[in-house]
């Protein structure tokens, strides 16, 4: 087998346990499912599941956390374009999370399940816990108080507050409205952070 047909292979074996971990997850409570259930929902024996996770709720954050990775790639792409975190990729990133959840709806808006709870509170949370403590540490805002206990104070706020907002909007009766939820998470930013100016205003006001 050469190397080509062995990585379209591995590739195959993801897919299909992110359809069945994502699949299971939106039926169910993903804490209780066992590896075998997974297993013969996926297709593969139990060595091959092994190869990507060791439980079903890790393989379920991996699926996740690997989409939401996506999201913050393109976000700090963007950033080290542009120099300075403005309210333009906030939204916009705070967008393509909301899509994220939403093409994952089921699995994130389970009432009652553990394993949505750990979704949200848990795999988001992190998600964007992590991407403004990059952001803070990079030096892509100036928050009142710097340092790196400060940052991660600030990041966790940040982010626990954005995911309570996203999980109080899922508990809504659809149609949800996108731009109220939108509108209450940027109206609750402190001022420093990503203020709104288009990239041309704020080289601008940073060259006065």
């Amino acid at each position: 087998m050469t190397i080509g047909s062995e990585d379209v292979r591995i590739e195959r074996t993801r897919a299909r346990l992110a359809e069945a971990v994502l699949g299971l997850a939106a039926e169910r409570d993903i804490t209780t499912a066992s590896v075998s259930e997974l297993t013969r929902r996926a297709g593969v024996n139990r060595s091959t599941f092994y190869a990507h996770a060791q439980t079903p709720v890790e393989l379920l954050t991996r699926v996740l956390s690997a989409e939401l990775d996506e999201v913050r790639r393109r976000g700090m792409a963007q950033l080290e374009r542009d120099g300075l975190l403005l309210r333009d990729l906030t939204r916009s990133t705070l967008l393509e999370i909301v899509e994220h959840v939403l093409r994952h709806e089921a699995v994130y808006a389970g009432a009652g399940r553990a394993s949505s709870k750990f979704a949200l509170r848990v795999v988001l949370a992190e998600h964007i816990e992590q991407s403004m403590l990059t952001i803070l540490r990079e030096g892509y805002v100036s928050p009142p108080m710097p340092g790196a206990e400060a940052a991660a104070l600030y990041a966790a706020y940040l982010a626990h507050g954005a995911t309570g907002a996203v999980e109080a909007w899922l508990s809504l009766p659809a149609p949800r409205d996108e731009r109220m939820l939108l509108a209450i998470v940027e109206a609750m930013y402190p001022p420093w952070l990503a203020p709104e100016l288009s990239l041309q205003a704020a080289m601008g006001h940073a060259g006065e």
